[in-house]
C-alpha cells in the first residue's frame, strides 16, 4: 500500500485535483466548504490504472496552516506538487518543496493544474522556469503534466505516471514495531475513539493490545479500516484508521503515537544532521528555540549545535535536540524546524540516535560516532548496538557507570531500525566469525563479553582478597556492581560456571531455610572455583577455644557480643556464614549441633504431648528464658510451631535427621 501527498501554493487547485482523480471531496470541514480552502488535512484515496488502490492525504497551502501540512506529508512515499498553470511558483510552492527536500520524500511528479486557462506559449514558460527550480532538490528531474480539473484534460496520463513512479518506491519495510502517528482523533456514535494516521515499521492486528504515547495509555484495537473497508490486519504504509477500546476521545491528540506496549521509549533527547536552508533568511545560533516536526508531532525545542556556534544558511551541522516534552520517535525519521515567530521553515534533517547521553560540544569522539552512525551499513548498525554502554548503578553509590551488557534479538532489531529476520542473519553470521557471543537469549559484543567476564572475575577476586573469612560475595551485590538486570545475570552466572570460571557457594546457619521435612542450604554466594575462606594460626586458635565453649555448653553457649569479644567480629560472621554457629534473634548464637538437637528435641516433645509451653520448652533444654524465647521465636518463624498465647502446638514444617 502506498500514500500520496499533495504539497503546493493556496488556490492553485489541490484539493480540486483530488476530487476529480478520486471522486472524493477532501475538504471535509464546513469552514473549509465556507470559504472555499483547505484548513486541515483531508483524506481520499484511487485505483490506478493496473488496480492498486492508493492513499491520498491533501494538505493546505496557506502559509497558516503550514503545521497542519507538516503533520500529513512525514509518511508519504510520493508527491503532487501541484502549481497553478497561470500563477508559476509562488511563496508556498517555495517553502512546500523545501518540505518535501528536507523530508528526502523519494518520489514526485509535478502537476500543472488549471492548464485551460493558458496558452502552449505560457506552459512551456512555467515548464522551463519549474525544471530549473527543482535541479538543486530532490524533485530534481521529476515529470511535469499538465491537467485541468474541471476538462479532465492530462487526468489519465497522471494515472499512469503515477502508477508509474509508484512501482519504482521501494517497499515499506516490516521490522516488527509498528506505530501509528495520529493526524486525526474522533468519535462516532456506537464506536468510541478513532484515530487515523499512516502505519510505519510493523503491522497491526484487531484485538492487539497497544499502548498511546508518550501518554502511557494502554488499550485494544478493535477494529481496523482502511478506505472505509473493515480489515483484520493492516500492512507498513498503509492508511488506517483505528478503532481504540478503553480510551476517550478528549484523551488523545494529533502528534500522539499509537504502538505496542513496551516497542517505543519517549525521549527528551535526540542527536541528528541538520541542514539550514539555503534561502533561509538568518543563520542558526547554538541553543536557539524553534519548533520540532516530526511524524505528526510538533515539539518546542531548544538547538544545541555540536560542532559549530552558529550555523550559516545551506550549511550542515551535527545538533543534540533538547525537546520541552517527551517525543517518540526512531533512527533514520526525518525532521523539519521552524521559528516560531516569525514562523518560517527554516531547515530540517535526520535523526541517527533516540536515546543518546547529554554531550558536552565540540568532543571529537562523538562525532565521529556520529558520522558512523549516519553512514553505518546495517552490519555496522548492528554491532554498534551491541558495544553500546548502557548507563548502570554502581551497588552502594548514586554514580552512574558504563555498564557492561547483552541486549536480546528484538532490543537490537529496534535500536538498528532493522527487520529482525535481517538481524538474525547478521547476528548469527557475526557469532561464526567470533564477532559477538550469545549466552542464552541474550547477545554481546565479543569485545563487550570479554571485558564483561574480567570485570565479573575481578569483583569476586577482590572480595576475597578484602575478605579472605567470608566464603564468598553475595550474588546480588555481584549483580548490581556489574549492573546486570537479574534474567541477565543469572544467565552470565551460569556460563562463567560451565567454564570453569566461578562457582556457586551453598551456605547455611543464617541462609538457612525449611522446605518440606529437610532444612535446605540455599547459596547466594559466588567464589573462584578452590577458593576456602581460611583463619590465621592465632585466629584459628581462639576458634578452637570458642567452639569448645558452645560444645560445653549447647543451650546456654556465649552470646555474639561475648563470641566477637573472644576471635572479633570478622571471624565470627564467617563461621555463621560457614555454617559452623546459627544465629538465631538478635544476639543469640547456637553451635550447628545443638541448634539441630534443639528443634529435634522440641519437636518431639510437642509430638508426644501435642503442646509445649515456654517453661516446658526451657526444662527440655535445661536453659534460661534468654536463649528459649529467641528460639521458639524462631520456630515460629519456620512454621515448625503454631503460637496460642503462652503455648506452641506443632505447625505444618517438620525437622528431619537431627545430623543432616
Amino acid at each position: 500500500m502506498s500514500c500520496i501527498g499533495t504539497a503546493g501554493h493556496v488556490d492553485h487547485g489541490k484539493s480540486t485535483l483530488v476530487k476529480a482523480l478520486t471522486g472524493i471531496d477532501p475538504d471535509r470541514l464546513t469552514e473549509e466548504k465556507e470559504r472555499g480552502m483547505t484548513i486541515d488535512l483531508g483524506f481520499a484515496w484511487l485505483k490506478l490504472p493496473g488496480g492498486q488502490e492508493v492513499s491520498i492525504v491533501d494538505v493546505p497551502g496557506h502559509e497558516s496552516f503550514i503545521k497542519n501540512m507538516l503533520a500529513g506529508v512525514g509518511g508519504i512515499d510520493a508527491a503532487m506538487l501541484v502549481i497553478a498553470a497561470d500563477e508559476g511558483i509562488m511563496p508556498q510552492t517555495r517553502e512546500h518543496l523545501a518540505i518535501l527536500d528536507l523530508l528526502q520524500v523519494p518520489r514526485g511528479v509535478v502537476v500543472l493544474t488549471k492548464a485551460d486557462l493558458v496558452d502552449e506559449e505560457w506552459l512551456e514558460l512555467v515548464r522551463e522556469e519549474i525544471t530549473e527550480y527543482l535541479k538543486p532538490t530532490i524533485l530534481a528531474g521529476a515529470p511535469i503534466l499538465t491537467v485541468s480539473a474541471y476538462t479532465g484534460q492530462g487526468l489519465p496520463e497522471l494515472l499512469t505516471t503515477l502508477e508509474t513512479l509508484l512501482e519504482t518506491t521501494s517497499t515499506r519495510r516490516n521490522i516488527g514495531r509498528p506505530r501509528l502517528p495520529i493526524d486525526r482523533v474522533f468519535s462516532l456514535t456506537g464506536f468510541g475513539t478513532i484515530v487515523t494516521g499512516t502505519l510505519l515499521d510493523g503491522g497491526l492486528k484487531v484485538g492487539q493490545e497497544v499502548e498511546i504515547f508518550p501518554l502511557g495509555i494502554k488499550s485494544r484495537v478493535r477494529g481496523l479500516q482502511m478506505h472505509k473497508q473493515q480489515l483484520e490486519s493492516a500492512h507498513p504504509g498503509s492508511r488506517v484508521a483505528l478503532n481504540l477500546a478503553n480510551v476517550a476521545r478528549t484523551d488523545l491528540t494529533r502528534g500522539n503515537v499509537v504502538a505496542l506496549s513496551g516497542q517505543l521509549q519517549p525521549t527528551l533527547l535526540f542527536d541528528a544532521r541538520l541542514r539550514l536552508l539555503a534561502d533561509s533568511s538568518r543563520s542558526l545560533l547554538h541553543n536557539t528555540s524553534v519548533d520540532v516536526y516530526t511524524g505528526s508531532q510538533e515539539i518546542p525545542a531548544r538547538v544545541r549545535l555540536l560542532d559549530t556556534d552558529e550555523l550559516q544558511p545551506g550549511q550542515s551541522a551535527w545538533v543534540q535536540m533538547r525537546l520541552s516534552r517527551p517525543a517518540v520517535v526512531a533512527r533514520r525519521d526525518r525532521f523539519i524546524l521552524r521559528i516560531p515567530s516569525p514562523g518560517m521553515t527554516i531547515g530540517g534533517g535526520e535523526i541517527v540516535d533516540v536515546t543518546p547521553r547529554y554531550h558536552r560540544r565540540f568532543q571529537k569522539p562523538v562525532l565521529s560516532t556520529l558520522v558512523q552512525l549516519l553512514q553505518a551499513t546495517p552490519e555496522e548498525l548492528v554491532l554498534a548496538s551491541l558495544e553500546r554502554r548502557t548507563p548502570a548503578r554502581a551497588a552502594g553509590t548514586t554514580q552512574a557507570t558504563p555498564g557492561l551488557a547483552g541486549y536480546l534479538l528484538e532490543d537490537i532489531a529496534k535500536q538498528s531500525n532493522l527487520a529482525q529476520d535481517v538481524t538474525q542473519q547478521i547476528l548469527e553470521s557475526f557469532l561464526s566469525e567470533g564477532r559477538v557471543y550469545k549466552v542464552g537469549a541474550y547477545w554481546f559484543a565479543q569485545t563487550v563479553w570479554d571485558a564483561l567476564t574480567d570485570e565479573a572475575l575481578r569483583l569476586v577476586k577482590e572480595f576475597h582478597q578484602q575478605y579472605p573469612l567470608r566464603s564468598g560475595i553475595s550474588k546480588e551485590e555481584w549483580r548490581a556492581r556489574l549492573g546486570l538486570q537479574s534474567r541477565m545475570a543469572a544467565d552470565v552466572f551460569f556460563r562463567l560456571q560451565e567454564k570453569g570460571l566461578l562457582e556457586s557457594v551453598e551456605t547455611r546457619g543464617g541462609n538457612e531455610r525449611v522446605v518440606g521435612s529437610t532444612l535446605a542450604r540455599t547459596g547466594g554466594l559466588i567464589r573462584i572455583p578452590g577458593f576456602q575462606p581460611h583463619f590465621t594460626a592465632v585466629q584459628q586458635q581462639q576458634v578452637d577455644q570458642l567452639l569448645q565453649l558452645f560444645q560445653e555448653h549447647p543451650f546456654t553457649p556465649p552470646v555474639r557480643s561475648e563470641a566477637e569479644a573472644m576471635v572479633g567480629t570478622n571471624v565470627v560472621s564467617a563461621l555463621i556464614e560457614q555454617g559452623q554457629l546459627v544465629k538465631i534473634g538478635d544476639g543469640i548464637l547456637f553451635s550447628h549441633t545443638a541448634y539441630r538437637t534443639a528443634l529435634s528435641k522440641l519437636a518431639a516433645y510437642m509430638h508426644e504431648h501435642g503442646k509445649m509451653t515456654v517453661a516446658e520448652a526451657r526444662d527440655v533444654l535445661e536453659t534460661t528464658r534468654k536463649y528459649i524465647l529467641p528460639l521458639l521465636e524462631h520456630m515460629d518463624a519456620l512454621r515448625m510451631t503454631h503460637r496460642l498465647g503462652d503455648e506452641r502446638t506443632p505447625g505444618t514444617t517438620h525437622i528431619g535427621n537431627p545430623a543432616e
